[in-house]
């Protein structure tokens, strides 16, 4: 009976367990940050590239000629430039309206989860990120 009790009271081997219950736990806490980082920024890009497109279509427009087509290419344009990894859908509605008319773009895109969707069956694979901008005709 004395080795059992001899072995019980000795913790060296506590911290390793300890560790291995804790490190899974640790490490869906931080590649969570990380996608939702990223997922963040990926919106965040969306947002302004709509922004860009819209200023876009409600400054030169009217005057430069500008079509939907040549708003939606420039956003693409745009977002490649800023390094977006995937291919966004883009509206353009209103370029060619009157002065004080709403110029409405719209981009979406869809954002991959790697990591998180593998481990947690609730965390949906893809998910869509949009963004929408409305601005007037100056």
């Amino acid at each position: 009976m004395r080795p059992f009790r001899r072995l019980a009271a000795d913790g060296r081997g506590s911290v390793a367990v300890e560790f291995a219950l804790f490190l899974p736990v640790f490490l869906l806490v931080i590649f969570s940050i990380i996608e939702l980082g990223a997922a963040w920024y990926q919106k965040q890009m969306l947002v302004n590239a709509s922004r860009e497109g819209a200023r876009l279509g409600a400054l030169f427009s009217t005057s430069g000629g500008l079509t939907a087509q040549e708003v939606q290419e420039r956003v693409n344009q745009y977002l490649s430039d800023s390094g977006f990894p995937s291919q966004a859908v883009v509206q353009a509605v209103g370029v060619d309206g009157a002065s004080g008319d709403p110029v409405t773009v719209n981009v979406s895109a869809d954002y991959e989860f790697p990591v998180l969707s593998a481990f947690i069956g609730a965390v949906p694979g893809t998910i869509s990120l949009s963004a929408t901008t409305v601005m007037r005709h100056e």
